[in-house]
């Protein structure tokens, strides 16, 4: 076997185990982390996820009401332009 190229460690979990907990294994045994790191690694990543979320239904949001600002704003040019050309029509 070649030391410069070691073969990638493998994990092996239990299927009950979830994500975070796998994770926060994964943080201690081979990256280095103590116990109180890992957990507040994952605790910040959850926080990113929950921030990113928010962020999306935010722009989802904001994406709507633009829309509807811009629709509103066609009809109202679309009555300004109809009104000004009838009140042309009654000065001539």
């Amino acid at each position: 076997m070649n030391r410069e190229n070691p073969p990638p460690q493998k994990y092996w979990y239990r299927p009950y185990e979830g994500y975070d907990s796998r994770s926060q294994h994964r943080l201690k045994a081979a990256l280095g982390f103590d116990e109180a790191a890992a957990e507040a690694i994952m605790y910040l990543r959850k926080q990113v996820l929950e921030l990113q979320t928010h962020i999306r239904q935010l722009e989802i949001e904001l994406e709507a009401q633009f829309e509807s600002k811009q629709a509103r704003l066609a009809r109202y040019r679309e009555v300004y332009s109809e009104a000004t050309w009838i009140e042309l029509e009654f000065k001539e």
